[in-house]
Order: C-alpha cells, then structure tokens, then sequence
C-alpha cells in the first residue's frame, strides 16, 4: 500500500494514511476516524490536502534475512529463498502462486500471492510447491 499524509482543516496534526490511490487512503482515514464525522461527503470537505510520501515497492514486504535464513535450517528446507516463487495447494482458493518475502515468529513463511499487496502465513511443509527460477519443482509437500 501506498503511504499518505492528509491534512484536514481545523485539526492541529495531520494524518496518516494507506491505501492504492489517494482516493482510498481518504476513504481508510474516514474509516479510521469513526464517529468525528457523519459522512464520507463531511469527510471529504474537511480534507485540505493529501500527499503521497511513500509509493508501495514489492521489497517493502521483505523481512529479516537472519530470521529467515534461522528458520530455514530449523524447517530444514535449505534451497528457499526470498523471492522464490511457490504454490500454495489451497482446497478453498484453488492452486494459487506466491512469493516468499521472509519468514515469521512462528518459524513459517511469510508469502505474497500474486495480485495482492501482504503477506500471508504459510507452513513450509503443507500443501506447498517450490518452483526455481525457470518455474520447474525443487520441492513439493
């Protein structure tokens, strides 16, 4: 997601807010903001200005490389590597492919499915395809 300020008239700080366009990061802001306004039209007439201060890069997913490289050998699969591009054998979203951008405290991978812009927690051992570079299987449980 992209990071915005927004600045509203009357309001001593400005906020910050995420979302793929302006637009929507108006829209969490609102959202966040709960009960200070009656409508998202209210909202909007308060909105002085709003600044993009931070464009979303894929490498903003990647996490600690000590981690994952820790949790590599305690997992024992050894040939992964941030930005392998697996397959997630899920039985309710179907077959769907992923990059592995790290690793969490729960010694899983952290995965970004394609046509998303998070991470998700996947068990290095369940339901998973590991494909190299030129898409061919180094690894499947």
């Amino acid at each position: 997601m992209n990071t915005y300020v927004i600045t509203l008239s009357g309001y001593d700080r400005q906020a910050t807010a995420y979302g793929e366009t302006s637009g929507k990061a108006k829209y969490n802001s609102y959202l966040e903001m709960g009960d200070l306004f009656d409508s998202f039209a209210e909202f909007l007439r308060f909105v002085k200005s709003i600044k993009l201060i931070h464009k979303f890069r894929p490498c903003d997913l990647f996490g600690d490389i000590e981690q994952f490289e820790r949790m590599k050998e305690c997992r024992n699969i050894p040939f992964a590597f941030m930005g392998m591009k697996v397959i997630l054998k899920s039985r309710s979203r179907g077959n769907i492919k992923g990059a592995i951008v790290g690793s969490n405290d729960s010694m899983n991978l952290d995965i970004c499915f394609d046509g998303t812009c998070h991470k998700e927690n996947c068990h290095p051992h369940y339901e998973l395809i590991y494909l190299d570079n030129s898409g061919n299987i180094v690894a499947e449980f």
